[in-house]
Parts: C-alpha cells; structure tokens; sequence
C-alpha cells in the first residue's frame, strides 16, 4: 500500500497508514511510532471524515496486527495508544482522548483490546522516554 512517511529522526515515523478494513474497504488513520531503547510506541489517530473505511476502535486488534507486521515491531515491546482528537463539538465524545490499549495474545495474533483512559500529559512524557 503506498504510505506518505516523513521521517524526522532515525527511530520515529509519522504518517498517514492505508490498510484494507472491514469487508476489505479502503481505510486509513493517522500513524505514529516512536522506538525507545525497550519499548516502541505506537500511537493511532482515527481520521473521522477522512477514513472512507473502517476506524481504529472498530479495527483495533486487526490493525495493531498489521503494524507490528508492516513496521517489524516486536509485539512484547508495543505500547499501542488509540487518539481520537477534537471535532470541535459540544459532545464530550467528540473531545481529545487517548487509550492505552492492551492485548491478548492468541495463536500468535493480539486479540482481545481493552482500553484504558490516559491524559495528553502522560502520552507526552512517554514519548519523552519516562
């Protein structure tokens, strides 16, 4: 699949990621990953209006699969975090949010995401390495 990269340093990538979805739709969201001396950290963006396919929440486990694949991360060392950012809406579902999403392991393959809520703030000082 053709991938915009901008590669700012040696270890980050930032990128709009295409993938085939649900019922094979064309789907895409927002990329970012950061590899750290023992931990790589991925961070998914759902694009909203912008993905013609499937989102992030619907395709989590699949779509982590095809990174970790795609990107050659170690899956032990994976930190995955969902963001969904801010439509400008009155609704709080609509406001700034990030996931740590963890995963079961099955025949090989993460299953099973759970999410747990974390703050910007605590997203920031894990990509400053604490």
């Amino acid at each position: 699949m053709g991938h915009k990269i901008y590669n700012y340093k040696k270890n980050y990538i930032d990128e709009i990621f295409e993938f085939t979805g649900l019922w094979d739709m064309p789907s895409k969201c927002g990329l970012k990953i950061e590899r750290q001396k023992d931990k790589v950290i991925v961070i998914v963006t759902d694009l909203y209006h912008e993905n013609p396919g499937s989102s992030v929440t619907e395709f989590c486990a699949r779509l982590a699969n095809i990174i970790i694949k795609e990107k050659d991360i170690d899956p032990k060392k994976l930190v995955f975090i969902h963001h969904s950012p801010d439509l400008g809406s009155k609704y709080e579902f609509f406001t700034e949010s990030f996931e740590l999403v963890d995963f079961k392991t099955k025949d090989g393959q993460l299953s099973e995401p759970g999410w747990t809520e974390i703050s910007k703030n605590k997203v920031e000082e894990m990509l400053r390495g604490k």
